[in-house]
């Protein structure tokens, strides 16, 4: 459940992957090429698909809570 309180500090880098300074850096480049497509829609594909990621890895992962236990109880 650590990882689920840092999560949002991954998606405040994840964010800060995509703006300046960080994206000329990183991603701003036509070479090389993945699969045909440049680098600078690439890295942003990857960036997107990562974001997906761990956002399904905090969905399965999440507690139940008190109401929604409740509620199977009674429901």
């Amino acid at each position: 459940m650590r990882w689920v309180r840092l999560s949002p500090l991954y998606f405040v880098a994840s964010t800060a992957m995509l703006v300046w300074p960080l994206y000329p850096l990183l991603g701003d480049h036509i070479e090389p090429r993945v699969f045909g497509v440049p680098w600078s829609l690439a890295y942003v594909i990857l960036v997107i698909l990562a974001n997906t990621a761990v956002l399904v890895g905090l969905y399965l992962s999440r507690a139940v809570d008190a109401v929604e236990a409740e509620d199977e109880h009674h429901g």
